[in-house]
């Protein structure tokens, strides 16, 4: 029995493929494409108010599927205006059945060169969205319950009168489930993505799945991955990676999306940039996206760039005018070369897409900043200001006012050029001490290596401005009144015509950095500063005193403090007033020395810092070249001696070596006049050596060319004069008074005496 009704049932179905076979058969026999045509394009014209051209007949296929084949065709937009599709053929499967009662049921579509252009209005209305808002399907020609679409080398414009913003598709390939009235299905989309300003082209691929419910007044996108790799807004080498939960597209509002994700890589002046924003509800509206909260995160990891920048919009919303925003917070965790910039910064703000322009009227927060160096302490800096960035224009400006360490800034800043990046500052300090204390570096040895100095955080910067501090300390020095000037470009920083008040006096200068070679040039003029307090407040020690004026015109390269200091080259003057020397009084030195100066030896004096040595007045010229400022024209003068020299101080090792000529010009009065006597006149031979904080003196009588034996001479005559006139005067009697008496007659010569006689003979 059992098989007697599927006998039965073979025999129906026998007889209805027999049935269709025919139908089919005489389908194709009777098919009328042309006729076809004119009721499609008749059709279309009555109901949508477009215009259908097709450039031939509609043929009829039997295999390998019952098909119609379209020529090129056409269709305008609304009420016939421009072209809003075009194709260069289409293959349409149909079902039988319907195609029997003159009716087409499309169920699957494949075209060739499609050509599709969209546009969203200023009423934020997207063309072509009444095509899929039919009447009934009795009463249509064409009812489309495709089970798959497939687009190859196709082209897709879009045009956005709201942001003024053209895209392209181009050799588009796209294949898709189900599409009907309501059908489910999944999307394929793989094509290249062109624009103009900003400049785009990139490969875009797509895979989403979709529900479809024309009479449920919505149509749904899910699951939705987008990538893209290519070059974006004129940056190379870009990685787009975006997904979205949902996006639903109601009838009667704007699209909405849920679980929205966008990751982007790239790269900036070569360092490499990341960007992540996620929020969890974003509606986009005609005026402007409206969302509860949205999350950014920039992330730049570069050699002279390295941080993050985490950003909060809460509150977003449309108005008549552009956005509203309750509240943007911004996270700061940004590493610089010599320290390390965190905080948050918040404020409301508001966003005009016509002029697009974003504006912050009051941002509030603090920043905190830790230099890289073991034991500084981190700086806070209470920050209150506003900003207005300008995107058609591609600048930003905006007001500042900082509170850090009893210090005030306020001032003007501006970015002149969003990209590559300018800022431009105009800013008043009331004052500002950079952390450092003097004396840090008074007992480092001179052979302790030196930290690394690079000057290659300069570069990537463009930067103009000018700093005024009405009181600065750093390094030590106290400054007033000082203007600081900055510019840097190409990885160099100039600060010309920079000045300041200091210690009674004033500095002029300029002041250029290199990145490429790691350079250095200084030139200032320093005039009429005291020089005690300047050195107590840079070193910790005063070795010396007076009013000085200095002349510096230097220029170095190095990647250390001790390359830099090696290889300085030029030249320096100087010239001290009222000058003291810490660490010798000459007079008492000449006093220890006067016997040995006699006998022509040597001896050695420490440095005695309590001791010190008045000058009238001392100048000098310094050659600087590969670390040493050699000098041969000393001349110092004071009212008892005179002093001139010529050495070496080696600016690497702060060492000197010096030969100064001392000559005792006019001897003191005191008790001890008189040893100093035998020196009036006399050079004596000094040489300043050691550490240039604490030299030592030495007497070197032997060194050739010191006039030491005339010296003693003029010595010794100088002795006997003042042995002469230290005697006692002695005042001689007059002679007494002599009367002449008359000279006596000349008395005639007395003649000689007889010889005398013999003596008598005796008798007989």
């Amino acid at each position: 029995m059992r098989f007697k009704y599927l006998k039965y049932l073979a025999f129906v179905l026998g007889g209805l493929s027999t049935a269709i076979a025919t139908g089919a058969l005489y389908l194709y026999a009777t098919f009328d494409g042309v006729r076809l045509a004119a009721e499609l394009t008749h059709f279309t014209k009555q109901r949508y108010q477009r215009v259908l051209k097709l450039d031939g007949p509609v043929e009829l296929s039997m295999f390998p599927r019952l098909q119609l084949r379209l020529p090129a065709s056409t269709l305008s937009g609304k009420n016939g205006e421009g072209e809003f599709m075009g194709i260069g053929q289409a293959a349409v499967s149909v079902r039988l059945l319907p195609l029997l009662a003159r009716r087409v049921v499309v169920d699957r579509v494949e075209l060739d060169g499609l050509r599709l252009a969209l546009l969203r209005g200023k009423d934020g209305k997207v063309s072509g969205m009444d095509l899929l808002n039919g009447a009934d399907t009795d009463n249509q020609p064409v009812a489309l319950d495709l089970t798959s679409l497939v687009v190859r080398g196709g082209t897709l414009n879009w045009t956005d009168e709201l942001t003024g913003r053209k895209l392209a598709l181009a050799q588009m390939a796209l294949s898709t489930g189900r599409l009907g009235r309501q059908a489910d299905g999944q999307m394929d989309l793989d094509a290249r993505l062109t624009q103009a300003m900003p400049a785009v082209d990139a490969h875009v691929q797509m895979q989403s799945a979709y529900r479809i419910d024309v009479d449920g007044q919505d149509q749904q996108a899910r699951n939705l991955h987008l990538s893209l790799k290519g070059d974006l807004a004129g940056q190379q080498g870009v990685e787009l990676d975006a997904t979205l939960g949902e996006l639903l597209f109601p009838a009667d509002g704007p699209p909405r999306l849920a679980g929205v994700s966008l990751l982007a890589k790239g790269k900036a002046d070569g360092e490499a940039v990341e960007l992540k924003a996620t929020s969890p509800r974003l509606i986009v509206a005609a005026a402007g996206p409206e969302a509860d909260a949205v999350d950014a995160t920039l992330r730049v990891d570069g050699k002279t760039r390295n941080g993050s920048l985490r950003t909060r919009l809460t509150g977003l919303r449309s108005t008549g005018r552009g956005l509203d925003i309750d509240k943007l917070t911004a996270d700061v965790d940004w590493r610089l070369a010599n320290g390390r910039l965190t905080g948050s910064l918040a404020s409301a703000a508001s966003w005009q897409g016509g002029p697009q322009v974003l504006d912050a009227p009051a941002i509030t927060g603090q920043l905190n900043y830790a230099a890289s160096r073991a034991g500084a302490t981190p700086l806070k800096i209470a920050v209150q200001g506003s900003g207005r960035a300008d995107l058609n224009r591609k600048s930003a400006a905006g007001k500042l006012d900082l509170q850090a360490d009893g210090s005030h800034l306020q001032g003007n800043w501006s970015l002149p050029r969003l990209s590559p990046l300018a800022l431009g500052f105009d800013v008043d300090v009331d004052r500002f001490k950079l952390d450092t204390h003097p004396g840090d570096t008074a007992g480092k040895k001179a052979d302790e290596p030196a930290g690394p100095i690079d000057f290659s955080a300069l570069r990537g910067y463009e930067l103009d401005g000018v700093v005024r501090v009405g009181s600065l300390q750093v390094a030590g020095l106290h400054l007033e009144r000082a203007r600081i000037p900055l510019s840097v470009h190409g990885g160099r920083l100039v600060s010309s015509a920079h000045s300041a008040s200091l210690y009674g006096g004033s500095v002029e200068g300029s002041l250029t950095l290199e990145a490429d070679g790691n350079k250095l040039a200084y030139r200032s003029y320093l005039q009429n500063a005291n020089v005690a307090p300047l050195l107590r407040d840079a070193i910790g020690k005063e070795h010396f005193a007076g009013v000085a004026n200095l002349f510096v015109d230097v220029t170095g390269a190095g990647a250390t403090g001790a390359e830099l200091r090696s290889g300085l080259q030029g030249l320096a003057r100087v010239r001290f007033r009222n000058g003291v020397v810490h660490g010798i009084d000459v007079n008492a030195a000449l006093k220890e020395w006067r016997s040995l100066i006699a006998g022509r030896q040597t001896a050695r004096r420490p440095n005695r810092h309590a001791e010190t040595t008045s000058f009238d007045e001392v100048t000098a010229s310094f050659q600087i070249g590969k670390g040493l400022a050699r000098n041969t024209d000393l001349q110092a003068r004071s009212g008892l001696f005179r002093v001139t020299g010529a050495g070496d101080i080696d600016i690497v090792a702060a060492r000197i070596d010096y030969l100064s000529r001392v000559t005792l010009m006019v001897v003191p009065f005191g008790p001890d006049s008189g040893l100093l006597a035998s020196l009036r006149g006399v050079t004596v031979p000094i040489r300043v050596k050691g550490p240039l904080a604490e030299p030592e003196w030495h007497l070197e009588p032997g060194v050739p060319g010191a006039p030491l034996v005339t010296g003693l001479v003029n010595a010794g005559q100088a002795v006997v004069r003042s042995v002469v006139k230290a005697m006692p005067k002695v005042t001689p009697k007059p002679p007494p008074k002599v009367i002449p008496k008359a000279a006596p007659a000349q008395a005639a010569p007395t003649p000689p005496a007889p010889p005398p006689r013999p003596a008598a003979e005796p008798s007989e």
